[in-house]
């Protein structure tokens, strides 16, 4: 009897449905693929403010739902990520990202539409791996968020070499251009030893070391948020793991050709493992010189602090508390603050 037609074989034996770090659906022939995966930070926030009043608050961190997959073919990739209403006090719901990426070869792949610059090591760590409950003042001040934009990436010389070059309209998230000029710039990553993958906390416990540099810069001709002045940045980081221990140093700069005015600032970042693949003690510490680059503001902040953290399904399940002294904080001279956050992590 011959084999039953394509048409013939029934919708439930063309797609498999199952669970692997997160629900998915796929057609068995790979072409179609959607993975939904879930995030949930319940936070609790207490600051002891200096020349102000203190906050003890319970706070939802984050609440993100994330598409992603393929369609058409297997290198036709697409992601959609939502922070749902409410989170940090907002009312509605907030698109984060939304591209498709044409991985036509290793080595040449184009992403467009609305994603992370790919700038800095610390603000390309995805939220659900970091090390502290939140990336440190370097990445409020002069790190990037995401932007609208076309994106060429991909991998040379066996992953040994990582570059992005980008053409971005340099305004944020969810906003047109404001003016006729864009933003250009590129990134190039020197995987060392091993392949980084932007991941701090060494959760595996390495074996072999693995080290990555980073160096990125961007151009942004006329950026309306700094009175549309030209701004050249530059970036600089070097990652490390083994047997646990993890670092990350890093250094940002930005200069403003229309001021002659550069803002520039440095990172430490250090952990390790006390228990296999479940207790983390880390340790941070940033500073900002501020010149006016970015702005009117010439405070400069400092940030000291230190995280335990537990994981109780890796990434997945984890608690973490830490504990922060801010410098000049708000932008007020003088005003330094102590900081706690204990937060729950729901990845699935």
């Amino acid at each position: 009897m011959a084999n039953a037609s394509e048409d013939e074989v029934p919708w439930f034996e063309k797609i498999e449905i199952g669970y692997k770090k997160g629900l998915y659906i796929k057609t068995m022939d790979g072409n179609y693929s959607l993975n939904m995966h879930f995030l949930i930070q319940p936070q609790f926030y207490n600051l002891a403010a200096d020349m102000a009043s203190n906050i003890s608050t319970f706070i939802l961190r984050h609440g993100q739902m994330r598409f992603f997959g393929n369609f058409f073919n297997p290198k036709l990739k697409y992601r959609v990520m939502f922070e749902l209403p409410g989170m940090q006090g907002g009312a509605t719901s907030n698109l984060r990202d939304m591209w498709v990426d044409w991985q036509w070869k290793k080595y040449f792949q184009i992403k467009m539409g609305q994603f992370l610059v790919f700038y800095d090591h610390e603000n390309l760590e995805p939220t659900w791996a970091l090390q502290f409950v939140d990336r440190s003042i370097i990445n409020a001040n002069l790190g990037f968020e995401r932007d609208l934009g076309v994106d060429v990436h991909g991998n040379l010389f066996s992953d040994r070499l990582e570059y992005d070059l980008f053409l971005m309209n340099g305004d944020g998230r969810n906003q047109i251009n404001l003016n006729k000029k864009l933003m250009t710039g590129g990134r190039i990553v020197m995987n060392l030893l091993g392949k980084h993958n932007y991941f701090i906390s060494d959760l595996e416990k390495l074996s072999d070391p693995d080290l990555a540099f980073g160096i990125a810069a961007i151009y942004d001709m006329g950026n309306t948020s700094v009175d549309n002045n030209r701004l050249t940045r530059v970036t600089g980081d070097i990652a490390f793991r083994y047997l646990g221990f993890s670092a990350l140093a890093l250094a940002n700069m930005a200069y403003n050709s229309a001021k002659n005015e550069t803002d520039y600032g440095f990172l430490g970042q250090m952990g390790y493992f006390l228990l296999a693949e479940s207790f983390e003690v880390a340790g941070r510490w940033a500073k900002i010189f501020k010149n006016g680059a970015l702005g009117t503001d010439t405070i400069d902040p400092q940030e000291a602090g230190v995280s335990l953290n537990y994981y109780f399904h890796g990434h997945h399940v984890k608690l973490q508390v830490d504990y922060s002294r801010l410098w000049n904080n708000a932008a007020t001279q003088d005003r330094n603050d102590d900081r706690v956050r204990l937060q729950l992590q729901l990845f699935f």
